[in-house]
């Protein structure tokens, strides 16, 4: 809805080749130079005069600024979804700075500076306008019915928020929406994740728990091994024992105690620079696998709970979730990366919250689930099963 989908997934597509691409090309480039200038460590300018030193140089600057935008672009665009998932979950046409500065963690100066970029990179609409003096972001022609499913009331978007219908108390609460040309519902369906952590959880946890597992000790071990590779060349280098058997060894091609050198040090050079690479990585990819076993946590409590809103200033420290402000950061992580789903950090009465069950379909009839396109009148029909899709009412 608010969202350049395909430029979206072009993008996530550009970067994970952006950065096995930089990632490759820099490792090589800098050993080269590293290398060249330790073999003429004494006379740099037969380094410098090397033939493929200047292309070298430029390849690792290349890589490094590419490295940089993809991981930068990794970062926004991750966080456009996390607006994107805000706005839809929205039923008063607008929402003000100081909400999204709480959601996300960041400062309002901060919020502002991302959505004006966003609106013109990675998102659509809505517009900026003035608001008793204070700009504030407004979606294109939303129009909205709240109702409870249980008794069928008519209520206000504030006692949406509140979870709980007036008259019979019931928490199966509904929103139909109409935003441009797209249909789409808001439902409270705490009923259906109560005792079932899976109904909070990515349909992927445990492949990715796996996945995520497997390619952390790969890295990791990886890392170690050329890093033991490189610790035992530095112990070469200064052996002239072993240098010695080296010369002698028919089988060997280095006929000098130079040259001999200079193969052990490029070996360290090489050897150090993949353990630099793998070492890191190796531990990303463990951060991501706590993350996922963080947020398995949360989706049990969440099981658990008779509310459908639960304040996240005052959520209790579970096994991998963190305490602190630390705690906070794992579920905007968690919800970033879809680790987390049918949850999403919200703002009502000025209290940060964690909204459960609160899920989002799209351009979908909600008697047949037939896909619905360019609706434009809030008293259309599906063409399929003739239900009455919207009824909306202008937003109050």
């Amino acid at each position: 809805m608010y969202l350049r989908k395909k430029l979206i997934t072009a993008l996530r597509i550009k970067n994970v080749l952006l950065i096995l691409f930089s990632a490759f090309e820099f490792v090589l480039s800098t050993t080269y130079i590293i290398s060249e200038f330790s073999t003429y460590s004494d006379k740099p300018e037969y380094a410098w005069g090397a033939v493929s030193m200047k292309s070298a140089i430029v390849m690792t600057c290349v890589a490094v600024v590419l490295l940089i935008a993809a991981l930068l672009s990794i970062k926004h665009v991750g966080n456009a979804v996390f607006y994107s998932s805000f706005l839809e979950g929205d039923l008063d046409g607008f929402t003000t700075y100081a909400d999204l500065s709480q959601v996300m963690g960041k400062s309002r100066a901060a919020v502002r500076r991302q959505m004006h970029i966003y609106r013109v990179l990675y998102m659509k609409n809505f517009s900026f306008v003035q608001s008793s003096g204070e700009e504030i972001i407004e979606l294109y022609s939303k129009k909205c019915l709240c109702e409870c499913r249980s008794c069928g009331a008519h209520i206000e978007k504030r006692v949406f928020f509140t979870g709980t219908c007036p008259y019979c108390h019931s928490s199966d609460l509904h929103a139909k929406v109409l935003s441009d040309d797209h249909f789409y519902s808001v439902s409270n369906r705490l009923g259906s994740g109560n005792g079932r952590p899976d109904f909070y959880k990515s349909p992927t946890t445990g492949l990715r728990k796996g996945l995520y597992f497997v390619l952390s000790i790969i890295g990791l071990s990886l890392g170690v091994i050329f890093l033991i590779y490189t610790l035992s060349q530095v112990s070469n280098y200064f052996d002239e024992e072993y240098q010695k058997k080296m010369l002698l060894d028919p089988s060997n091609h280095l006929f000098s105690y130079k040259l001999i050198k200079d193969h052990i040090r490029d070996g360290i050079i090489y050897g150090g620079a993949f353990a630099l690479v793998l070492l890191p990585l190796g531990l990303l990819r463990f951060r991501k696998t706590m993350a996922l076993f963080s947020a398995a946590d949360w989706a049990n409590y969440f099981s658990r709970s008779t509310k459908p809103f639960v304040n996240a200033n005052t959520l209790p420290d579970l096994g991998f979730a963190s305490s602190g402000k630390s705690k906070l950061k794992r579920i905007r992580y968690a919800i970033k990366n879809g680790y987390l789903k049918n949850c999403t950090l919200e703002v009502h009465d000025g209290q940060l919250v964690v909204a459960l069950a609160k899920m989002v379909v799209k351009d979908r009839c909600l008697s047949c689930g037939a896909p619905l396109t360019g609706v434009t009148d809030e008293n259309s029909r599906c063409s399929y099963c003739g239900n009455l899709i919207m009824g909306v009412l202008e937003k109050r």
